[in-house]
């Protein structure tokens, strides 16, 4: 009788340990399905309108090179919820979390290369690379990085977060930051207006043979470093400085202060850069 009873308390031992050990696997796969990657995939035309929004992380775009757009999800907290749509050719993704963190939720988003994007993000970082379609970014403090486009209009605005183009060629790019950094690196060929507050604006590289850049700062400092090979127009209005030049200025470079002259037509074939800022320092390298 001792025997059997051993026998049945040990069975119901196990048997409540079994139930325990399925609790706790359920539990861990509720907990992975919330916290886990998962992935989603559209179907879209050409020219197809792709909005991501993201509240607590970074956003990453890239081409498909197909007409799909493939949307890769990763949170890593249960509080996080995503909630992605499409409606024709409209995809829109979206986070949602009453918890506030810089990392709590991650997209990876490959789209059709003629896609027009809209990114939002309060934090993080948002890279968009090798896309040809027009870009749209909006963003608090996060840093905001756009890399090899071309024939497309890209507008950028944070609050204090930095700005970088890199890559760009012939498009039409408006920037603006309250106080962020902008720098450009060859950015070339392009219709370019830069404006920020307090953030310094750098252009760095080749404009090719045409172009028109106006870079604008209230406090901030211009910096222009451009081949000494370059032809280029420069113009510059400074209240506080006048243009500080570098190494050696070539022929085919004009630079002067403040004026009139920035009312000036541009010369046809050779790009513009015209250089404002109210308190900043201006600077011309020509390496």
């Amino acid at each position: 009788m001792i025997g059997w009873n051993r026998i049945m308390f040990d069975s119901l031992g196990w048997f409540r340990a079994g139930r325990l050990a399925l609790t706790v696997v359920a539990l861990l796969a509720v907990s992975m399905a919330r916290t886990g990657v998962r992935e989603t995939t559209y179907t879209v035309g050409r020219r197809a309108r792709i909005s991501i929004t993201n509240c607590c992380g970074p956003i990453t775009v890239k081409p498909s090179g197909r007409r799909l757009v493939v949307a890769k999800t990763l949170s890593h907290s249960e509080e996080v919820n995503f909630v992605n749509e499409q409606r024709g050719e409209r995809v829109k993704l979206r986070s949602e979390s009453n918890r506030q963190g810089d990392n709590l939720a991650e997209y990876t988003v490959l789209v059709p290369a003629d896609a027009i994007v809209t990114l939002r993000s309060a934090n993080g970082v948002i890279d968009v690379e090798g896309l040809r379609g027009d870009v749209i970014v909006e963003a608090m403090t996060a840093s905001v990085h756009i890399d090899n486009i071309s024939g497309a209009h890209l507008h950028v605005r944070t609050l204090s977060g930095p700005i970088t183009l890199a890559n760009i060629g012939r498009c039409h790019v408006d920037v603006g930051s309250v106080s962020g950094n902008v720098d450009l690196h060859n950015v070339s060929e392009s219709s370019v207006k830069v404006n920020s507050g307090t953030g310094r604006i750098a252009y760095q590289g080749d404009p090719g043979s045409d172009g028109d850049y106006l870079l604008t700062t209230y406090s901030g400092d211009l910096d222009l470093s451009i081949p000494a090979r370059a032809v280029v127009d420069v113009k510059s209005r400074s209240m506080n400085s006048e243009l500080n030049q570098g190494k050696s200025i070539s022929s085919g470079v004009s630079e002067a202060g403040t004026g009139n002259h920035l009312l000036k037509s541009r010369t046809i074939g050779i790009p513009r850069f015209v250089l404002r800022t109210f308190r900043g320092r201006i600077g011309l390298k020509r390496p």
